[in-house]
């Protein structure tokens, strides 16, 4: 009775999840991230979950061929190594890989959150079907993935598809959390939003924002939904965030000319609003050939991706 294991670790809760080796899920549940003494608890609070609540399947070690792992930082594909997790209190280099393998005497492979996204959106959700996909995650930060030929690409050092960095806002200012400025993370993201709507704000204070503004609780969702209102300055930042994704994809398309563009995270609830004002921004600027059948579609997995991107890695790796 062959199993994969699946985890996609996050700050909050860890996603778990035991698939066929087919690929379908059999069953899925979450447990909390224990942040606490530097998160030196949560690999073994994940394997000793998979033992317990897993488990419930009647796998034993053996019938596992591998476990995949989601993690929120950079990592080396090549040898498992996260080069930090800020959010898990890991600050330094950690060899996830060889960590899990060591607790559960089960193989493992590990990746970035947002590529294994990518990998499940891309094999199970808006991008099944196509090889070329590229995601685009909108949450507190920009993450993204790059799927090429039904393969993620990592680069050299493991640096491909950090499309929350590409220089987009040419003027530069707000200062993104990688210590440049400029980056599509500081005015596409939950806390770009924030950002363009407080530097708007002195050009006229006729909004429904004004409260907020003034009082520091502005937020992506306020924002979102006083232009969903027809709120001016809700409306010009909506359409600045769209004008600065589109920015982006117009450099990806003529790099990797994918079939979709997948659309996710926090930001994206934002809905047609956010996507009908990329595509109005996003053709007029890009090579007609690079652009030529690519779509620009919202992610259907949601909490899910992560798992399925993470089981999907062991059965190209793995199995």
């Amino acid at each position: 009775m062959d199993r994969i294991l699946a985890s996609d670790i996050g700050g909050t809760t860890c996603k778990m999840g035991v698939f066929t080796p087919e690929l379908e899920l059999l069953h899925k549940w979450e447990i909390p991230t224990d942040t606490s003494d530097g998160g030196s608890r949560i690999l073994e609070n994940i394997h000793q979950s998979f033992q317990s609540e897993g488990g419930k399947f009647g796998y034993s070690r053996e019938d596992v061929i591998g476990t995949g792992l989601g993690v929120p930082g950079p990592v080396d594909f090549n040898n498992g190594i996260l080069n930090g997790a800020i959010n898990l209190n890991w600050t330094h280099r950690k060899p996830i890989a060889a960590e899990f393998e060591a607790l559960s005497g089960i193989r493992a492979i590990v990746d970035n959150d947002a590529n294994v996204a990518a990998l499940g959106e891309q094999f199970k959700g808006a991008g099944m079907g196509h090889k070329d996909v590229v995601m685009v995650t909108l949450g507190t930060g920009v993450g993204g993935g790059v799927v090429s030929n039904s393969l993620l690409i990592h680069g050299h050092g493991g640096a491909a598809g950090e499309i929350g960095h590409l220089l987009v806002d040419y003027e530069q200012r707000f200062q993104c959390n990688c210590g440049k400025k400029g980056c599509l993370e500081t005015v596409a993201s939950a806390t770009g939003m924030k950002n363009l709507a407080l530097h708007y704000y002195g050009d006229g204070k006729d909004t429904l924002l004004s409260q907020e503004i003034e009082n520091g609780t502005v937020s992506a969702k306020m924002i979102v939904e006083a232009a969903q209102d027809g709120d001016v300055l809700g409306l010009r930042v909506v359409d600045e965030v769209a004008r600065y994704i589109a920015i982006a994809l117009s450099h990806i398309s003529a790099v990797t000319n994918p079939k979709y563009f997948i659309i996710g995270g926090g930001v994206s609830r934002a809905g047609r609003i956010l996507t009908d004002r990329i595509e109005h921004h996003y053709r007029p600027i890009t090579f007609p050939p690079a652009y030529e059948n690519t779509e620009i579609v919202m992610a259907e997995l949601g909490n899910d991706a992560g798992i399925y991107g993470a089981a999907r890695l062991v059965r190209q790796y793995l199995a």
